[in-house]
């Protein structure tokens, strides 16, 4: 996964839980952007018109005016290697949201361009 995506989480009670999954990205030798197996997942609120923004960064700064932790839209992040759930940090999701979106993201397939 190379671009933020938006998705849903089935809850019990039939409605959904709606997060952005946003990938960490890093730039290889040849200046292209690749995935360092790490995904944060934020509160999203469809339908209130949000554009997730996918177009490559105008600056190289980071944007890191607010620590994830203190962020209250961030739920969490989790770590892969070679493709593999290694751990989840964070303190919101239910086991059963975090296998949902470990399922998610491990099986997610970026669209043909």
């Amino acid at each position: 996964m190379i671009s933020p995506l938006q998705t849903t989480i089935p809850q019990p009670d039939g409605s959904d839980r709606h997060v952005i999954i946003e990938p960490v990205l890093e730039k290889d030798s040849e200046g292209r952007f690749g995935s360092t197996g790490v995904y944060k997942v934020f509160k999203d609120a469809f339908g209130d018109e949000t554009h997730l923004f996918t177009e490559p960064l105008e600056s190289e700064a980071p944007a890191d005016d607010l620590p994830d932790e203190q962020n209250p839209d961030y739920l969490g992040k989790f770590v892969f290697e070679n493709r593999e759930l290694q751990h989840f940090e964070g303190q919101v999701l239910s086991l059963a949201e975090q296998a949902y979106l470990a399922v998610f993201i491990e099986s997610y397939q970026e669209p043909d361009i």
